[in-house]
């Protein structure tokens, strides 16, 4: 999650994506259409590599999940209940049955703890996925940090060069092998996200080169080992609002965008958003590959405001044809996904579209009219 902690720290990032989608959307409309940008699926289909993966990813109509019972993916993973997942899917299918997908996230950490252990429960996990008709984007990888409550995963000291010792050569091998390998054609997985929201810094990349370069590297070696693994579902890398397109377009079959509309920032402005938007659908159709929203939906501790944010937001993306992961399916302890009384929270609010007592949050049904 693209989810800073205050006005303060989030408004360098707002104002720069904003400015971007200003000068580059623009620029995308002039050179493709309205027309065209609302019907990016009619291009991509015809060229390589949507035609390879066979699907319509403007159908993908789902959400992120993280268990309730962790406040981070180490103990989200090291705490792993089958039960209380399958619970918590039953219920996510019950307020959503047209929802279709899971963007899933791991934790290398807890990978290293018990690699055995950990292959079976990620095994299970698409198990009950598959009992209620939902494929599954495994995040294998996470490079979003939070003051509030840290998710943990990855640092730069894991891939600056020389800058820490704990790094080894192939120390992510055993990992992927073990997911990515061992389900290399596994028909339940739907892409294979290699990191969430990699170059999260809080200056310009301009200005930090070689740690932009190092990040790059390493997001380059985790696609080539999954492609040496014999990986046939996509890959991809979901990045956040400042991170453009082509960084990623390398090391991604398909494009994934975090197009949160984040209405409570001085810097929100709906022409920006729209704008940028089809910025990306542009780029997308002219490299050839679909987008899809992997995050999105920004959250609010007012339910009726929150309600606003998910149904202008989604019918920006089924305006264009891009289809959306929803951020985030059930209450759970990580950060920026429960009420106040379960935790602190930071600038987004409570991001959950299903309760701690298992309940639908008012108006969130909103989800089902698109």
């Amino acid at each position: 999650m693209a989810l800073e902690n205050s006005e303060d720290r989030f408004s360098r990032r707002v104002f720069l994506t904003a400015a971007v989608a200003g000068v580059v959307g623009t620029a995308g409309k002039a050179a493709s259409g309205r027309q065209a940008a609302e019907k990016p699926h009619e291009a991509t289909t015809q060229r390589a590599p949507a035609v390879k993966f066979g699907r319509d990813w403007s159908q993908i109509k789902g959400f992120n999940y993280q268990p309730s019972y962790g406040s981070s993916g180490f103990e989200l993973w090291q705490k792993f209940d089958a039960k209380t997942i399958e619970v918590e899917l039953g219920r996510g299918k019950k307020y959503f049955p047209h929802m279709n997908a899971l963007r899933w996230w791991q934790s290398w950490d807890s990978f290293l703890r018990d690699p055995k252990r950990y292959a079976r429960n990620f095994a299970t996990t698409l198990d009950i996925a598959e009992k209620f008709g939902l494929v599954v984007m495994p995040v294998l990888f996470n490079r979003w940090h939070s003051p509030e409550l840290d998710y943990g995963g990855i640092y730069i000291d894991h891939f600056l060069p020389r800058v820490s010792w704990v790094q080894r050569p192939g120390m992510f091998d055993a990992f992927l092998e073990a997911l990515v390998g061992r389900h290399k054609d596994d028909p339940r997985i739907l892409a294979w996200d290699l990191c969430n929201e990699p170059y999260s810094y809080s200056c310009p990349r301009e200005k930090i080169p070689d740690i932009v370069k190092a990040e790059t590297d390493w997001l380059k070696s985790l696609y080539d080992k999954c492609k040496k693994l014999g990986a046939t579902a996509p890959i991809t890398v979901g990045i956040h609002p400042g991170v453009p397109l082509e960084m990623i377009d390398p090391i991604s079959d398909i494009l994934s965008i975090h197009p949160y509309w984040i209405h409570n920032s001085k810097y929100a402005k709906k022409e920006a958003y729209e704008e940028k938007l089809d910025a990306e659908v542009a780029f997308a159709r002219k490299v050839g590959k679909p987008l899809l929203a992997t995050e999105c939906c920004w959250g609010s501790l007012d339910d009726k405001v929150r309600v606003e944010s998910i149904r202008y937001t989604l019918t920006q993306l089924k305006k264009r044809g891009i289809g959306w992961l929803v951020y985030l399916l059930h209450h759970s302890l990580i950060a920026d996904a429960h009420r106040p009384e379960f935790g602190p929270l930071g600038f987004p609010g409570n991001l959950a579209f299903i309760e701690a007592d298992g309940s639908l949050r008012p108006g969130h049904e909103v989800f089902n009219e698109f």
